[in-house]
């Protein structure tokens, strides 16, 4: 359910959109555009709502007035990566800018982060392991002050945007410990540019999520959250369950010939790891491999097969490519593909497996009818039977089995002390090298052990990080040669063979994560296991978003709501959007008095001489205009020819209706309706905003002798006698009444 809201004069300047997306487009661009010097936004919108344009507008704003300003977004998945790096080549102004990959050739590599350190790149996109690596000194050479770099290193860095952010929880917590690292690079940054500003984006942030980032970034500089709090209601939802693999494959044959294209079809498994003790049991699982084998024998042509074990980073890009240009109608993934790629038609979304948690499931269902019209939504899963192998024990594997037993963490540990570097002092810190590769006795002899091996010795370490007792400093990883991390030891304890008081404080911390991920487990596979009995949207999304509690409407799409008769909600209303920063910048000399003002239009009617009035307001200061919904494109388009720095506008409707978009803190105008019921609304939101910032003013533009409650509008707005909309040419050429 899209709806359009009225353009900022910024939007119609740099780029080609005529309006927002969505009131959360709109809220969390009006939030980074007005961030104080060293702010952090954390953004939580629904997929299809243009988070990207976020920072894609932030970047040409700041090239239009400083050409050698640049930004970098940190992204998890190479497919996100590349679609970004995609979408930004076709944007006037963004062309240049890269995406930094793990197939380049050192030579390509050298030469994309030396046009950086140029200023030659807009925005430069990388997985945070090449900003912790490869891209570490030319991201602080960027953040330096002119005077202390080299003549032709003209980069600016100005914003570090992360997106899906969402994933430095449950990633962080894995295999990739650099996405819980950041915070100690974007303060290392922030010392040679203390203004660098930071963007969080996500679609979904679950509790566990937001308690990290509000730890970890809150307390760096003024912190501000925008969360529309909104589930996505375009799809026609399908669950079902099956005991053997034979009658889902069935039933999965049946609707991939069916639903619309282009479509996803998710599972859960890539190929399948020889020697698995797992493979013992009878395996009623389905891998990507085997669905896209089937679907070509089948006579399927238009079909690509995504995963991360098994696709090379050119045929990565070639898809990518592809399935933007319609070139595809099929892409069978793991979930390595489709984070965030923004392709807005596909139009089905089908899962032969049960996604590991709630957040996975609601993600990808997310890649359909981004273009706000219907999509299609299906998972056909095996259920939980004895000594089976099915996609609900898998499912519980993936979510649980990254802890290590305390009893398997401990000679592991010993090994990579065995393995390690001897200790050294920097800086009185103590440091040492650990081998990821070390192997404790009685390991598993397999195909994949060298890998199965590595992978625990990287989940034992980020978990003795989380629990504070060390701290990894950089990570060396070689696919072949081997793979190494420079840690610094927080607990001198940890270099004695007992140290019975640390691991309890280790394990405590990982009994407890668990207990979290198992309980959200269980409660997401009940619901799917009965869906019947659920509003899969808003009990998943509850489930996610806690903070929007039971105010998730009801989809009316999905089997439970189709099995109790409930339809689909006629309006969705945006939470979240009422926050803005505190104070406010002054971005020019104010030229009227402080607080509210009346000023008494030449044509009340604004049928005549709008573009006067607006220009008019302007000129002393107003950078910021509330308008009736019919004039706000014309507002906005008049704004976007002057030299407005923003030209914010909001309609009386975004004010006062459901979506309620914040007003930022700039000198504000408000053209007053006629009709008395939205009048008196809108000048009650509008008082209530001045009296809370009164070093600005709010200019109220109406005849005087309006009446709202039975009262004049000359004696409720201000003590002072009304301007004519003729003074304020002579307020600009005198330089203002007040400053």
């Amino acid at each position: 359910m899209q709806s359009e809201h009225p353009a900022d004069a910024v939007l119609l300047r740099h780029t080609p959109y005529p309006f927002y997306r969505t009131a959360a487009q709109k809220a969390g661009l009006r939030a980074l555009l007005t961030m104080p010097d060293g702010g952090a936004l954390m953004v939580s919108m629904p997929t299809g709502s243009g988070k990207s344009l976020l920072f894609q507008l932030d970047a040409l704003r700041s090239r239009a007035s400083e050409p050698n300003s640049c930004s970098v977004v940190i992204t998890p998945t190479v497919s996100l990566a590349l679609d970004h790096a995609r979408t930004l080549s076709k944007m006037p102004g963004l062309e240049h800018s890269q995406a930094l990959i793990g197939d380049m050739k050192d030579q390509q590599r050298d030469e994309l982060l030396n046009a950086f350190r140029r200023g030659e790149i807009p925005i430069l996109i990388m997985s945070p392991e090449f900003a912790f690596g490869a891209a570490r000194s030319a991201l602080i050479e960027a953040a330096m002050p002119a005077h202390a770099k080299a003549t032709s290193l003209k980069a600016k860095l100005r914003s570090f945007v992360i997106d899906e952010a969402h994933i430095i929880e449950s990633w962080g917590r894995g295999f990739r410990p650099d996405f819980q690292r950041l915070p100690g690079l974007l303060a290392e940054l922030r010392q040679s540019n203390p203004a660098l500003n930071l963007l969080l984006l996500s679609a979904t942030l679950p509790q566990s999520a937001r308690r990290i980032l509000r730890g970890a970034y809150a307390s760096t500089g003024p912190w501000l959250e925008v969360d529309a709090a909104t589930a996505r209601y375009e799809f026609d939802l399908v669950v079902q369950s099956y005991v053997t693999a034979e009658e889902r494959q069935a039933a999965l044959d049946f609707v991939i010939d069916r639903v619309p294209r282009p479509m996803i079809l998710y599972t859960t498994l890539a190929a399948a790891r020889e020697g698995d003790e797992a493979d013992k049991r009878r395996d009623e699982r389905v891998s990507a491999e085997d669905l896209h084998r089937r679907l070509v024998n089948r006579g399927y042509e238009r079909i690509a097969l995504f995963t991360g074990q098994v696709t090379s980073t050119q045929a990565r890009r070639r898809i990518v490519d592809d399935w933007a240009d319609e070139k595809i109608d099929i892409v069978v993934a793991t979930s390595a593909f489709g984070m965030g790629i923004d392709k807005a038609n596909v139009r089905s979304v089908v899962h032969a497996c049960l996604p590991e948690g709630p957040s996975r499931w609601y993600q990808e269902i997310g890649r359909a009818a981004r273009d706000g019209h219907q999509g299609l939504a299906v998972c056909l899963f095996t259920r939980h039977v004895w000594k089976v192998h099915s996609d609900v024990s898998t499912a519980y594997s993936q979510a649980l089995g990254s802890w290590l037993t305390r009893e398997l963490a401990e000679p592991r540990w010993q090994a990579l002390l065995q393995s390690r570097s001897q200790p050294r002092w920097e800086a009185g810190r103590q440091r040492m090298r650990l081998d990821l590769d070390a192997e404790h006795e009685g390991i598993k002899r397999t195909r994949w052990r060298k890998s199965y091996n590595r992978e625990w010795n990287m989940a034992l370490i980020n978990l003795m990080q989380r629990a504070g007792v060390l701290e990894v400093l950089s990570v060396d990883t070689q696919k072949d040669d081997g793979a190494v991390w420079d840690v610094e030891i927080k607990e001198p304890g940890l270099l004695e063979p007992d140290s019975v008081t640390l691991w309890d404080r280790i394990f405590t911390l990982r009994n407890a994560e668990r207990a979290v991920a198992k309980s959200e487990l269980d409660a997401f596979v009940g619901i799917m296991s009965k869906a019947v009995d659920h509003c899969l949207i808003s009990d998943v999304f509850a489930m996610i978003e806690h903070e929007a509690g039971s105010d998730v409407a009801r989809c009316g799409r999905c089997p439970g709501c189709r099995a109790h008769s409930e339809t689909p909600p006629r309006s969705i209303r945006c939470m979240g959007l009422e926050r803005a920063w505190p104070g406010g910048p002054r971005t020019g000399p104010i030229l009227l008095p402080l607080g509210a003002t009346l000023v008494v239009p030449a044509d009340p009617t604004y049928e005549k001489g709008l573009e006067r009035l607006v220009l008019r307001l302007a000129s002393v200061g107003i950078e910021q205009f509330v308008v009736p919904d019919a004039l706000a494109p014309e507002v906005a388009h008049t704004l976007a020819g002057s030299t407005e720095r923003l030209g914010l506008v909001l309609s009386h409707g975004e004010l006062i209706g459901e979506a309620q978009v914040v007003l930022a803190g700039f000198a504000t105008a408000v053209l007053m309706p006629s009709e008395a019921a939205p009048a008196a609304a809108l000048l009650q939101r509008c008082l209530q905003w001045i009296a809370a910032r009164p070093a600005l003013p709010l200019l109220v533009v109406a005849r005087p002798e309006q009446e709202i409650r039975e009262r004049r509008l000359d004696q409720l707005v201000s003590r002072q006698a009304p301007y004519d909309e003729a003074v304020l040419d002579s307020l600009s050429a005198s330089g203002g009444l007040a400053a």
